[in-house]
């Protein structure tokens, strides 16, 4: 959920023109030359060693968080992260966001977390759908996404080249 609401607010602030400043690699290539046509064409333009680092890093991630005990589909608290065992919650600091509130409370903004995470889910989809396939979401459509991406999806993370 949060990783689809970054990304789906990562795609409508480079789609509003946003982008950071500054040449993105040695040869002075900018963020802006990378996407010239959106998300999905200037994932087809990182390199694909760059694709295996961002794999790497988020499969190491995932690792870690998954192998915590207890898990959270086995008794475990959702989203209490744990970095070593017997420590403070995500800060060593032992710093709670969410200890100011009582547990109806923190449910009920673990809820609204989840309904905003499915919700990002949905609004990727339709840009990847817009992008895609021409008229599939009327809206978008309207907005100026033509469904004229050529590339391959990023389910597909390594290009066919990538192995010869």
């Amino acid at each position: 959920g949060r990783v689809a609401m970054a990304a789906f607010l990562g795609c409508v602030v480079t789609g509003l023109g946003f982008e950071f400043p500054g040449p993105i690699d040695v040869a002075g290539n900018t963020f802006k030359a990378a996407g010239a046509g959106g998300p999905l064409d200037m994932w087809d333009a990182v390199p694909p060693a760059g694709r295996l680092q961002i794999l790497a890093a988020v499969g190491g991630i995932e690792f870690v968080f998954e192998a915590q005990q207890p898990h959270y589909l086995r008794g475990g608290t959702p989203g209490a992260v744990r970095l070593t065992p017997g420590t403070a919650p995500w800060h060593a600091s032992g710093y709670d966001p969410m200890g100011k509130y009582d547990a109806a409370t923190r449910k009920s903004k673990r809820d609204m977390e989840l309904a905003n995470g499915r919700l990002a889910m949905l609004g990727m989809a339709s840009l990847v759908a817009a992008s895609k396939i021409p008229g599939s979401v009327p809206v978008l459509s309207q907005l100026g996404f033509a469904g004229d991406y050529a590339g391959s999806l990023p389910s597909n993370p390594l290009p066919s080249s990538f192995f010869m």
